[in-house]
């Protein structure tokens, strides 16, 4: 055995109950904290593409209250990570928050494959909602001839041509009341399976994504005048009218109520598209030059350094402590971690403090530059180019 396996053995052993705590344990807090932490630091479980991941960007558009956005990557990490009791709560949580019957029949599936991985969850369902205590749905028989979709109960082998009642809204119903079930509309290779992930960027307002979706979801239909009309509203909000007019006349053809809709849907579509790009401008603001100098804060000053963790990694930097040093008013300073004491000279016009004996001084510290901020003063101690320190004390 290598000289260094028990350590990493040891690291492991201590690790992993934290781990299987965070995964198994009914606290969802946590488990948001532990992939928050994981994010920020070693990314073993929130890389790019991961279950991890996905439900951190779930959990943002959750606390954000947009819940449909929610439910779209609640569940890619349930597709991905099927025995998460937390992405499966979640999930389902999302779904009853929409307040759509259909949703929180669909919601039912995830609720139950939460509690049965994880039989506390059902003590925070009953804490979230007080008042309904069925969380369990009997299976019923696939229905027949079904004029509302609001109308099934629970979604067993559904398809689309079960739903009767003509429209798009049906349509989309039907389509996601297949998808919950695994239908065979909604299988994979199908029309409805691209269809109904464009749905889902559809509502998400992510319409460049939805007209992608939707584009393949023609290549296994071409006729379909539902997708042919989601289209042409999700090129439209990109502001490709031209391009929309085609499948517009398409859908149109086949259901003229369509064309009596498009202009609302697409202008709706529009202004929420316009949001997302909004939302995504970076706002440049004029940094203002920082003022060296002034009156010392006397006190204890928090030293790190800020390491580079190499190529390609997140967050490219890590700040590491170095140790902190108690500035005194009268010249002297003293490096608290190993007592070495040391004199100093202070310039109030330029911030320069110069070490002229001490901790700093042995270690070939150049002059350091002080700045008083709102809140705190800070000390840059610079020993290169590539070694820097930032040194911070709190205003009392």
């Amino acid at each position: 055995m290598k000289k260094n396996s028990l350590p990493t053995i040891i690291i492991i052993a201590l690790l992993l109950p934290r781990f299987l705590y965070a995964q198994n344990s009914g606290d969802l807090d946590s488990y948001i904290k532990h992939l928050k932490e994981d994010k920020a630091g070693p990314l073993k479980e929130t890389g790019y593409l991961t279950a991890g991941s996905d439900f951190l960007y779930a959990q943002e558009y959750f606390d954000s209250k947009n819940y449909s956005s929610a439910e779209w990557y609640f569940l890619q990490a349930v597709t991905k990570q099927k025995d998460n009791a937390f992405a499966n709560y979640q999930l389902a949580i999302s779904l009853i928050r929409q307040n759509d019957s259909n949703k929180k029949q669909q919601a039912q599936e995830y609720l139950q494959a939460a509690f049965k991985i994880n039989p506390s969850m059902e003590e925070r369902y009953k804490m979230e909602f007080p008042g309904d205590i069925k969380t369990n749905t009997p299976d019923i028989k696939k229905p027949k001839d079904i004029k509302n979709p609001a109308d099934i109960k629970n979604p067993t082998d559904i398809t689309i041509n079960d739903v009767k009642k003509p429209g798009l809204d049906a349509y989309i119903a039907g389509l996601k009341l297949s998808g919950a079930a695994g239908g065979k509309e909604t299988s994979m290779g199908t029309a409805g399976y691209e269809a109904l992930y464009g749905i889902r960027y559809y509502e998400a307002n992510e319409y460049d994504k939805a007209a992608t979706s939707f584009m393949l979801s023609l290549q296994w239909d071409a006729t379909n005048p539902y997708i042919n009309y989601l289209l042409a509203v999700s090129l439209a909000a990109l502001g490709k009218d031209e391009d929309a007019k085609p499948y517009l006349q398409k859908a149109s053809a086949k259901d003229t109520s369509l064309l009596q809709r498009f202009d609302k849907d697409a202008n709706t579509a529009k202004a929420n598209w316009q949001k997302v790009l909004d939302s995504k401008k970076i706002i440049t603001m004029s940094v203002p030059k920082p003022t060296y100098g002034g009156a010392l804060l006397i006190g204890n000053y928090t030293c790190h350094e800020l390491v580079w963790n190499g190529p390609g990694k997140s967050p490219a930097y890590t700040p590491q402590y170095r140790g902190y040093f108690a500035l005194k008013s009268d010249g002297t300073y003293r490096w608290v971690d190993n007592g070495v004491s040391g004199n100093y000279s202070y310039d109030a016009k330029s911030g320069n403090i110069k070490w002229l004996s001490g901790y700093f001084k042995t270690y070939g510290a150049k002059p350091g530059q002080y700045i008083l901020k709102q809140t705190s003063a800070q000390v840059t101690i610079t020993f290169s180019d590539s070694n820097s320190w930032e040194c911070d004390c709190k205003k009392k």
